[in-house]
């Protein structure tokens, strides 16, 4: 799945979660052509950078091949709300990579939090797809409610 229509799905999958309060595309011109900026019903936002990982042979050139396969297995999708009342987010990975993996497309092959695979350089969430592509989706902005975009990367622990 090429950026843009991963862009595009990824806005309708995350809009489907009970803990997501509004899901829009969001973009920093040449500097950020793809990306998804996501409220949760806590106020916090997650603003994800989507780069891809082109499946073998990929022309960009040509009209997209799309390539399914079966949907993954549906996963529990993680709780947000930790006991400081704010969302870690190593749990947002988790949960935002669940509602990907289950929002029953034939193309991905699963969705994962970068935690889960091992320290990672920044947050986010990934996503394999049955072409051999792979979308990275890393969280660029954390914020808490209320609160305006400061450094890229720069996140806090929890929001």
């Amino acid at each position: 799945m090429r950026p843009q229509r991963f862009q595009d799905w990824a806005v309708e999958a995350l809009r489907q979660g009970p803990e997501v309060a509004e899901v829009e595309p969001w973009q920093e011109g040449h500097k950020q052509p793809f990306g998804v900026k996501t409220r949760l019903r806590t106020g916090a936002e997650i603003w994800m950078g989507i780069t891809a990982v082109s499946p073998p042979g990929e022309d960009y050139g040509q009209p997209e091949q799309p390539v399914e396969g079966e949907a993954p297995a549906a996963v529990p999708v993680p709780e947000l709300v930790g006991a400081t009342g704010k969302v870690a987010i190593t749990q947002a990975e988790r949960h935002l990579a669940a509602l990907l993996n289950n929002a029953g497309s034939g193309e991905v092959a699963g969705a994962y939090g970068y935690s889960d695979r091992g320290p990672a350089q920044n947050p986010g969430v990934g996503v394999d797809f049955h072409s051999g592509g792979k979308i990275h989706c890393v969280f660029v902005h954390a914020l808490r409610s209320g609160q305006n975009p400061g450094s890229p990367y720069n996140l806090p622990t929890e929001v």
